[in-house]
């Protein structure tokens, strides 16, 4: 059966059905993303999920829960704007370029490998992006007044003889994580379709 066609048009639904989905998701989660950096950066500091959640919201007022929203949503709206039609378009090109009985007998390597490709294009913008969210999470007195651009300016002032490159530092092991989230993630969705299909 031959592959049908996909335009720009499609393209750009994946990208806005992906960045929405993805923002609306990650938005949903930003309490728990700032209870999990706390406990990252200051060990010990709760007991707990629970009591981290509910010792911010004590000390620090229920928006706490809410810091580094900025960069949330526009790192995971960025990510879903380029990892969907990525994804799509490496597998159709690893599928139209390949012997079709070699790229039959590999589907899931296909699947995997264009999960791979399109995590590390998503990695390059949600990276400093995450750099932000961090920092604004970790130290709000300093960061938080200064919004998403402000706090990418000052991380840069943080490191002169790098600059803005200081905020693509944390990219390895974002990368890294993306990498294998990603590629399981689009083998799992593929799987899922061959059952539905079947």
């Amino acid at each position: 059966r031959s592959l049908p066609f996909f335009g720009p048009n499609i393209y750009t639904l994946l990208g806005i059905s992906g960045g929405i989905g993805c923002a609306m998701t990650h938005t949903f989660v930003i309490p728990l993303d700032v209870v999990k950096t706390r406990m990252q950066t200051n060990p010990g500091q709760y007991k707990g999920v629970f009591d981290g959640a509910i010792t911010i919201s004590q000390d620090e007022g229920p928006k706490a829960l809410l810091l580094g929203a900025q960069a949330t949503i526009a790192g995971y709206l960025w990510y879903g704007l380029s990892v969907y039609p990525s994804y799509t378009f490496f597998k159709r090109f690893f599928g139209l370029n390949l012997d079709p009985a070699f790229a039959l007998l590999h589907a899931n390597d296909i699947a995997l490998l264009a999960g791979a490709i399109t995590a590390v294009i998503a990695s390059i913008g949600l990276t400093p992006l995450e750099a932000c969210r961090i920092r604004t999470v970790a130290d709000p007195d300093k960061y938080m007044s200064l919004g998403l651009k402000g706090t990418a300016a000052s991380i840069a002032a943080e490191y002169p003889d790098e600059g803005y490159r200081a905020l693509w530092g944390g990219f390895n092991s974002l990368v890294t994580r993306q990498v294998i989230f990603g590629s399981i993630k689009f083998l799992a969705f593929e799987k899922a379709c061959e059952v539905i299909n079947a």
